[in-house]
């Protein structure tokens, strides 16, 4: 039989993943020999470019039942529909088309070969590989039946639950976890078990349970991980005597938020001749978490820490990320070092990279900082010296990165302040200051110093790319400036530099918001590779994760690679087994940071609606962000979004005008665009669906 033969035979014979060596040695046991582990993975790569067999996690592989498709990560809006990730790019699913896949699947998808206005479309044939294993839900009970209507819309149809085999026992209306154990398909709607139960839908704090289940995100330590995290001790005086540089002599500082928890970076700045030394400091993490340890593997899966509107959870135990690694003020910290010598210009001139030992003098928040600077108070020389000197570094460091064409958007980040009860109370608009671009531009430069360096060296990496805007949203956001009036229209092709134009025209007009908005959802996202790729948005060549190895895995990563590349030993234990996983970690990890993103602005929102429901009936000033047949989609001033609905448009019959996202009435010929101010009234509120309703006031 034919090698791919042989190969393909295995994996349909198998009915579940498997990697190169599982398939090399059921052959063998089958009696072909004559493929050794090397020449079925090289088979392996091929049939996967065929469209007969698809990549997993892990370095697995599964038949197709279907040639000529591709395979990816399906994630479906909330309307119905869904994108899969594929290696051509995204495919647009129809609802009717996903073919009982669910969020977060990995699918195969065959294409259609026809495009469509959404672009390259296809239809799910396969379900690969689950990744919704639970619902979470209201539960129902009808006679001996139960049910559980999913509060997530990306889920299609209810579960229907065994109510005698159950592990927990519900009551009508309250909120729960099911375990799936049969997924729908044309015939049998979804199947599974309750196995717990969060409470009731307005009980303080199940507002998040629900989107923290819903994302399938991880809120405890399995025991195992926290013993051997808390296992974990300082030995400073060890590392020192073993060949670690010493500097704690420098006085350092951190400065983040004002509620943070953990620091994962600290600074020291002296002024040298005409120029300035710059040391970036990194909290040391994979000396205590080293490659396929338990704790690194339960890391592995959360891939990043996610920030909830009331809590974190957390990338790795609290006694590492808070405790032995976070870089708390008066005490010694293990640390990897990026010394750089820079000019007055902010070129960096020379540069080294090592392990050390630091001690955090002051532990400084963004808003003392921008204080300080802007008022003077400063709590002594020291401090002063080095935050002024800071930010005329800072200042040159970001000249130069705005000259080459990054990109430097005025973005506000909305916070529900919440009481102890987890009830919202205000809105709090974060914008960007001196003190927040000071610590941003020092971790921008020490990534890149760090990536070129192992370019340079040409050693196994982790980067952080950026690939060029799509050119059909470009031609969305063109029509929209040309409506607006803007001197640039025309983004084929644009570059960093015409980003910045717009930006920079758009800069203090009532739109600013709208716009800059409108180029972020143009521009693809940024996601961890392991090839040499450019940064669009930082007009970068060479950019890396290496800054946040605390909450973020791709940094973790990126410090075993760099410490096995400086001593020589990337071909050694335990590096060398971690090297071949780079692609599949890279792509797990940017699948988990879409996730984390997700759920941070679902708990964000849903407060946000709370607080809306105490308004019902008020007016509001907003701007209308989008604009569709069944309406127009309108934001606050404090970021709320909701959707005035044509039927509450009384006044008119409006119809759509799509190229110009308008719409415009029938017989008085009013019209509502994209952009446009407008004052709403708040009609209805549903905190559940995290939806709110307005009508034009």
């Amino acid at each position: 039989m034919r090698p791919d033969k042989s190969v393909v035979k295995v994996l349909r014979a198998s009915h579940a993943p498997l990697t190169a060596e599982e398939v090399a040695g059921r052959i063998e046991a089958e009696g072909g020999g004559g493929l050794d582990v090397t020449r079925v993975a090289h088979i392996l790569h091929q049939l996967e470019k065929s469209g007969v067999v698809a990549p997993l996690g892990g370095g697995k592989y599964l038949a197709l039942r279907e040639r000529n498709t591709v395979a990816g990560r399906l994630s479906m809006n909330r309307r119905g529909f869904g994108f899969v990730s594929t290696p051509l790019g995204d495919v647009y699913v129809a609802k009717r088309e996903t073919g009982g896949a669910m969020h977060g699947d990995t699918v195969a998808v065959r294409l259609d070969p026809r495009k469509t206005r959404e672009g390259r479309a296809g239809t799910v044939v396969q379900v690969l590989e689950r990744s919704v294993t639970e619902v979470v839900g209201r539960f129902e009970r009808h006679g001996k039946l139960g049910i559980v209507v999913p509060t997530d819309p990306r889920i299609r149809g209810d579960l229907f639950v065994d109510l005698a085999t159950s592990p927990a026992e519900a009551k009508p209306g309250e909120i729960v976890v099911a375990r799936i154990t049969r997924y729908a398909d044309r015939r049998d709607a979804m199947q599974g078990l309750v196995t717990e139960v969060l409470g009731a839908e307005d009980a303080p704090g199940v507002d998040v349970e629900i989107i923290i289940h819903e994302h399938g995100l991880a809120a405890e330590f399995p025991p195992e991980v926290t013993e051997a995290a808390e296992a974990l001790s300082q030995d400073v005086e060890g590392e020192i005597a073993r060949g670690r540089e010493d500097r704690r002599e420098l006085f350092t500082i951190t400065i983040d938020p004002v509620d943070a928890r953990d620091f994962d970076d600290a600074i020291s700045l002296r002024r040298e001749g005409g120029g300035y030394r710059l040391w970036v400091h990194i909290a040391d993490v994979s000396h205590y978490v080293p490659w396929d340890t338990v704790v690194d593997v339960e890391a592995r899966h959360r891939a990043t820490s996610v920030y909830l509107v009331d809590r974190v959870l957390p990338m790795l135990p609290k006694h590492l990320s808070n405790v032995v690694c976070s870089l708390n003020p008066d005490v010694d910290r293990l640390t990897f070092t990026v010394e750089m010598q820079l000019d007055s210009t902010g070129l960096v001139e020379q540069y080294r990279l090592y392990p050390s030992v630091i001690r955090s003098d002051r532990r400084l928040n963004y808003d003392g900082v921008q204080g300080w600077l802007d008022a003077g108070g400063f709590p002594d020389a020291e401090t002063e010296t080095v935050l002024r000197d800071f930010r005329q570094l800072a200042d040159a460091i970001h000249k130069r990165r705005i000259i080459r064409g990054g990109l430097d958007f005025d973005t506000v980040e909305a916070r529900v302040k919440l009481d102890e009860s987890g009830k919202p109370l205000e809105v709090v608009l974060r914008s960007r200051t001196d003190a927040t671009n000071m610590i941003e531009e020092a971790m921008i430069l020490a990534n890149e110093v760090v990536a070129r360096h192992m370019t340079a060296a040409k050693a196994p990496m982790v980067y952080r790319i950026h690939e060029d805007p799509d050119a059909d949203a470009l031609a969305q956001v063109a029509v929209v400036l040309k409506e607006f009036g803007y001197p640039i229209s025309d983004l084929h092709g644009a570059s960093p530099k015409t980003f910045q134009k717009i930006v920079a025209f758009a800069h203090g007009r009532p739109e600013e918001r709208l716009i800059n908005s409108l180029l972020l959802r143009a521009l693809e996202r940024a996601r961890y590779v392991d090839y040499l790729g450019s940064h669009f948005g930082l007009a970068s060549d060479a950019y890396c994760h290496f800054t946040s190895p605390i909450r973020r895995y791709p940094d973790l990563i990126v410090h075993r690679l760099l410490r096995a590349q400086l001593t020589g030993t990337l071909d050694k234990p335990p590096t060398a087994s971690m090297v071949p996983e780079l692609a599949w970690l890279a792509e797990h990890s940017s699948e988990m940071e879409r996730e984390a993103e997700a759920a941070e602005d679902d708990s964000q929102k849903v407060k946000l609606v709370a607080l809306m429901a105490e308004h019902l009936g008020e007016t509001f000033d907003g701007i209308v962000t989008g604009v569709m047949g069944f309406g127009l989609f309108v934001q606050l001033e404090n970021t709320a979004e909701g959707l005035v609905h044509v039927e509450a448009m009384t006044d008119d019959y409006y119809r759509l005008d799509a190229e110009r996202f308008m719409l415009w009435g029938e017989n008085k010929g009013l019209t509502y665009r994209l952009g446009q101010q407008v004052r709403v009234r708040v009609l209805d509120v549903n905190v559940a669906e995290r939806r709110l309703d307005f009508e034009l006031a």
